[in-house]
């Protein structure tokens, strides 16, 4: 997936359409789910937990957002 199309991803999450709603992507890789990546209405960030270490980690910046997404898929390849 590039960044374009993650990008995308994000700014869907924060649409306008889901507002009222809690929605997740979960990247996978071979079933294994890596990653999955919500936004949090209440708090203005995107929060990405990762499947490995359980660890989230959360994100205000989409740039920022973007770039954590990239890393951890590019670890994966």
């Amino acid at each position: 997936m590039n960044q374009s199309k993650i990008q995308d991803m994000l700014l869907d999450l924060k649409a306008k359409q889901y507002i009222e709603s809690d929605v997740t992507h979960t990247l996978s890789q071979n079933s294994i789910p890596l990653i999955s990546i919500s936004y949090s209405k209440s708090d203005h960030v995107f929060k990405i937990h990762y499947s490995d270490n359980h660890e989230i980690q959360s994100y205000a910046n989409i740039d920022a957002a973007v770039d954590a997404i990239t890393s951890e898929l590019n670890k994966h390849k």
